[in-house]
C-alpha cells in the first residue's frame, strides 16, 4: 500500500513539473496580470510542511524506490531577494525506513536535519516575473547537517541486529551520528492568496557516509529524500483615495444573471468586479455593499471589503500594478415587490488604520474613518419571478363511494341421498336430522320475496367409495333431482290459494347452473381430519399414497369394513346436492338516488348518498351532496374528504382545511386525506409543508410524483420537477419547468396543447421572449390579456420582457 502511495505521489509530482512550463507560460490573459517589468517587493517568509520520506542505501531492495515510506515534517524561514533568487534555512524531523526482504533486513532511523538553501524561481527566470502567476516552478540546492539514530532489524522476527543512538541499550553505541548532507531538489508553488502559497517539494539529501542504515559497503553511500506539502507565508510591505474616486469609472461590473432571477424563495446575486491596473492604492480600502431598491424601500446585501497590498486584514487584496478581479456572490430571500427593482451599489473608499474585516459594514467604517462615497451605479434589473408562476392544478384523491349498483343476495338448502341412489327421500334420517325440509321452506320463503332471480346454482356430489364413472353419473342425476324438486316447489307455490306466487314457465325462464362434481374427495379428507377416528392419519396416508382413483376407491371400501365410523358418519353426508338461489338485491334507480340526494338525502344510506354525487357533472351539486353526507353521517371520513376535494378545486381553502382536518381525525393516516392535505398546503404556497405530507402519503401508497414535482418547481429544482412530471403531456407546469431549464422549443410545444388559460398563454409569451420572438410574445399576450385583463399591467413591468420595453408592438399592447 505504501509503495503504491509513494509511486502515485512521485508520478503526480513529475506530471505537475512537466506541465508547469505550459501552465505558467499560459497565464498571460485575464485580469490581475502584469508585465515582466513589474516592480518586485523583497520580503521575508516562513514555511511549514509535512510529507513522506524515502531511503536509498544498502537496506533497499529496489533501485528507484523503497517499498517503505514514513512521515516527515519541517519548518523554515528565508528571504526573497528578487523574483528569481532567494535564501532560506529549513529544519526537518522525521523517520526513514527500509526493508530488504531477500536479505531479511529492515532498518528504521530517526532524523533531524538543518539545511541552508539557495532557491531559484525557474518560472520567473524563463518566462518573466508575474505577481499573479498561479504556479511557480523552482529549484534549490545547498548544504546541511543531519543527526540520526538508527536500528537494524532482522525483518522476519524483529530481532535487533545493530543500533545506535540515545535510546540504544548497552552494548550498542548510545550516541546519535551527525553527518554533512548535500540537499537539492525541485518544488512547485501554488498561489493561494497575496501572502500565502501552497508548496509541493521534492528534496534529495546525499550523504558522504554509509552508516545511516548501519550496513556499510564500499561503493554505496546513503541518501534519503522527502516529498512534502506545505504552506508559505510572505511578509510583504499609498492611500490615494482622490485618485481612486476620479478613476472610479474604470472599475467594471458584470452581473449574472441580468435581470436577477428568483429561484425558489431566493434571489442570488453574482457580480464580477474588475479593477484596472494601477488603480487600487496599496494603503486604501473599499467597502462594497450592493442593495436592491424596490417599492420605495431597499434590501441591503452582505458587505465585502477590498484592500490594498499594504493593508492588514482579511479583505480581498487587490494588486496595485496589475489590478485584479473578484466575484461577489450573495443570496437573499425574495420579498414581494422585488419583481420591479434595481440592483445598485455605492461603494465607500477609506484609509484603514487597523486590520480590515472582510464583512465590515459601511456604518462601522464611517464611524471610524474619513470616507469618500462613490456615486451610485446600477448593476442589474430585477427580479424575474417566472419560476414561481405555478399553475395550481394539483392532483387530488376522491374517496370511493363503495356503492354497488348490482348486489347479489343468496339463499341455499342441501338435500342428502342414499348410497348409489339419486331419488329424493326426505324421510332419510340424514335429511330429517339436518332439518332439510325447514331449509327448503326457508328457500321457498326467500323466493316468495319476489326478488329478481339472476340464476340458480346446483352442485351435486357422490361419496368416493364407488366406481368413478358411476359416481360421476350419479352426481349428475342427483343435480337433476334437485332441479326437479325446486321446480316442483315453485309450481306448488303458484297453487297456494292464500298466497300464490307465480313464476311464468319457471323451467324455461329460470337459468339453472348444474354442476356434477363426481366424487367428493376433498369433503372426505376434511371429514376424516375433523373426526375422532384414532387412526385418521393412517387413513389419510393410505388415500394419499394411491394416485390411481380405482385403488383409492377400493381402499375406501376396505376401510369402511374396518372402520365403522367411515360407513356410518363420514360417507353419508357426502352424498348430497346443494341448491343456491342467487337474486338481485332490490335497489333504488339512479334517477331516484339523484333526486333524493338533493331533495331528501335522509332517505339514502351513506353509500347511496356518496354515489349520488357521481350522477351529476355539476361540481356545485357534488359539493352540496358531500356536505349533506358530512351532516347525515358525521362519523364517516369520506364525506368530509370528498367535500374538501371540490372545495380545493374551487379554491375554497378555508372550508377545505376544516373538512380535511375532520377527515384526518376520523381516519388518521388515510392515503387520500394525507395526500389532499399536501395539495391544500401546496395551494397555500406552503410547498415545504406540502412535500412533507406527500412523503407521508407515499408511504401509504399514493402516487405523489406530479404534486411533488410542483414543490420542486417552487424550490427551483426544475430538472427534478421534469423527472417527476415528465409523463404529463400538454401540461402548463411541465411547460413552466421546461422554460426554466432553457428548453424553450419544447416548452412552446407543451404549452400550445395545454388547457387554454390566461396563465398558459402568458407563459407562452415568456417562452417567446426568451427566444427573442416578438410575434410569439404579442400573439400570446393578446390572448392572455383577453382572458385576464390584469395581466396587462403585470406584463408592462415583467423583467421577462425588458428587452422589448422599447418595442412599439409590445408597448401598444401593454400601455
Amino acid at each position: 500500500m505504501k509503495k503504491a502511495i509513494y509511486k502515485s505521489a512521485m508520478m503526480l509530482l513529475i506530471l505537475m513539473f512537466g506541465l508547469a512550463p505550459v501552465l505558467v507560460s499560459g497565464q498571460d490573459e485575464g485580469t490581475g496580470t502584469s508585465k515582466a517589468t513589474s516592480s518586485y517587493d523583497k520580503h521575508f517568509f516562513l514555511q511549514a510542511s509535512g510529507g513522506i520520506s524515502q531511503f536509498y542505501g544498502d537496506v533497499n531492495e529496489y533501485y528507484m524506490y523503497n517499498k517503505r515510506v514514513n512521515g516527515f515534517y519541517g519548518v523554515g524561514a528565508g528571504y526573497q531577494f528578487s523574483p528569481v533568487i532567494g535564501l532560506r534555512g529549513v529544519f526537518n524531523n522525521g523517520w526513514v525506513v527500509s526493508t530488504y526482504e531477500e536479505k531479511d533486513l529492515r532498518m528504521s532511523s530517526s532524523l533531524w536535519d538543518g539545511q541552508l538553501h539557495l532557491t531559484a524561481s525557474l518560472s520567473n527566470l524563463i518566462f518573466g516575473y508575474k505577481p499573479e502567476r498561479f504556479l511557480n516552478f523552482y529549484a534549490f540546492a545547498g548544504g546541511g547537517m543531519a543527526t540520526f539514530s538508527s536500528v537494524l532489524y532482522k525483518n522476519s522476527n524483529e530481532e535487533t541486529l545493530d543500533r545506535f543512538g540515545p535510546q540504544a541499550p548497552a552494548p550498542f553505541d548510545q550516541k546519535a551520528h551527525t553527518e554533512f548532507v548535500i540537499p537539492a531538489g525541485l518544488g512547485l508553488n501554488i498561489r493561494l492568496a497575496e501572502k500565502w502559497d501552497l508548496n509541493l517539494e521534492f528534496n534529495h539529501r546525499t550523504m558522504f557516509v554509509d552508516d545511516l542504515d548501519i550496513l556499510e559497503s564500499n561503493d554505496k553511500n546513503d541518501a534519503y529524500s522527502t516529498l512534502m506539502l506545505g504552506v508559505t507565508y510572505k511578509f510583504k510591505p499609498s492611500a490615494n483615495l482622490k485618485s481612486m474616486e476620479k478613476n472610479y469609472g474604470l472599475v467594471k461590473y458584470e452581473t449574472t444573471p441580468d435581470p436577477l432571477v428568483r429561484v425558489g424563495d431566493t434571489v442570488c446575486v453574482n457580480v464580477k468586479v474588475t479593477f484596472p491596473e494601477k488603480y487600487f492604492a496599496k494603503k486604501a480600502a473599499m467597502n462594497f455593499q450592493p442593495e436592491i431598491k424596490y417599492a420605495g424601500t431597499s434590501y441591503k446585501l452582505k458587505p465585502v471589503n477590498f484592500q490594498g497590498e499594504d493593508v492588514n486584514g482579511d479583505g480581498i487584496v487587490i494588486n496595485y500594478k496589475n489590478g485584479g478581479s473578484y466575484t461577489y456572490v450573495d443570496c437573499i430571500p425574495y420579498q414581494p415587490g422585488m419583481n420591479v427593482s434595481d440592483l445598485v451599489v455605492s461603494p465607500t473608499l477609506y484609509e484603514p488604520k487597523e486590520p480590515v474585516s472582510l464583512n465590515a459594514k459601511p456604518e462601522d467604517i464611517k464611524g471610524k474613518y474619513r470616507v469618500i462615497d462613490l456615486p451610485e451605479r446600477k448593476l442589474a434589473d430585477g427580479v424575474i419571478i417566472t419560476g414561481s408562476k405555478i399553475y395550481h392544478d394539483e392532483d387530488l384523491i376522491l374517496a370511493d363511494h363503495g356503492y354497488e349498483k348490482e348486489t347479489i343476495i343468496k339463499e341455499n338448502a342441501t338435500i342428502y341421498f342414499q348410497v348409489n341412489l339419486h331419488d329424493l327421500n326426505l324421510n332419510l334420517p340424514l335429511n330429517r336430522n339436518n332439518q332439510v325440509q325447514k331449509k327448503l321452506d326457508d328457500l321457498a320463503a326467500f323466493i316468495k320475496k319476489g326478488y329478481t332471480i339472476r340464476d340458480i346454482d346446483i352442485n351435486a356430489w357422490a361419496s368416493p367409495e364407488g366406481e368413478e364413472s358411476f359416481n360421476q353419473g350419479l352426481s349428475e342425476r342427483r343435480a337433476h333431482t334437485a332441479r326437479k324438486h325446486l321446480l316442483d316447489m315453485i309450481k306448488k307455490m303458484a297453487k297456494d290459494k292464500k298466497e300464490p306466487f307465480i313464476i311464468e314457465k319457471p323451467d324455461e325462464t329460470l337459468k339453472f347452473n348444474l354442476y356434477a362434481n363426481g366424487e367428493d374427495w376433498n369433503g372426505f379428507m376434511q371429514a376424516i381430519e375433523a373426526s375422532n377416528i384414532a387412526d385418521k392419519n393412517i387413513i389419510k396416508n393410505v388415500v394419499n399414497s394411491h394416485p390411481d382413483v380405482a385403488k383409492r376407491e377400493q381402499e375406501i371400501r376396505n376401510m369402511s369394513v374396518v372402520y365403522k365410523e367411515i360407513e356410518d358418519e363420514i360417507l353419508p353426508p357426502l352424498r348430497r346436492a346443494v341448491i343456491q338461489v342467487n337474486c338481485f338485491q332490490p335497489k333504488k334507480s339512479d334517477e331516484q338516488i339523484a333526486t333524493l340526494a338533493t331533495s331528501n338525502p335522509s332517505e339514502l344510506d351513506n353509500k347511496e348518498l356518496l354515489y349520488a354525487a357521481t350522477l351529476t357533472d355539476d361540481n356545485a351539486t357534488k359539493l352540496r351532496i358531500y356536505k349533506a353526507a358530512t351532516t347525515q353521517f358525521p362519523n364517516d371520513w369520506k364525506g368530509f374528504n370528498n367535500a374538501a376535494y371540490y372545495e380545493l378545486l374551487d379554491n375554497q381553502l378555508g372550508e377545505a382545511a376544516s373538512h380535511l382536518n375532520k377527515a384526518d381525525q376520523l381516519e388518521p393516516n388515510n392515503k387520500a386525506v394525507v395526500f389532499n392535505l399536501g395539495a391544500l398546503a401546496s395551494k397555500k404556497n406552503d410547498f415545504k409543508g406540502a412535500a412533507a405530507q406527500y412523503a407521508k402519503a407515499k408511504t401509504l401508497g399514493a402516487d405523489i410524483n406530479y404534486n411533488l414535482g410542483l414543490t420542486q418547481i417552487a424550490a427551483g429544482k426544475y430538472d427534478q420537477a421534469l423527472n417527476l412530471m415528465g409523463g404529463r403531456k400538454c401540461n402548463t407546469n411541465v411547460g413552466l419547468a421546461q422554460i426554466m431549464t432553457g428548453k424553450f422549443s419544447e416548452a412552446a410545444g407543451t404549452l400550445k396543447c395545454a388547457t387554454e388559460t390566461a396563465h398558459n398563454y402568458y407563459l407562452m409569451a415568456v417562452a417567446g421572449a426568451r427566444n427573442g420572438d416578438i410575434r410569439m410574445i404579442v400573439e400570446n399576450l393578446t390572448k392572455a390579456i383577453e382572458k385576464d385583463p390584469s395581466l396587462k399591467a403585470q406584463a408592462a413591468e415583467d423583467r421577462e420582457f425588458i428587452k422589448f420595453f422599447n418595442n412599439a408592438e409590445f408597448m401598444n399592447l401593454v400601455k
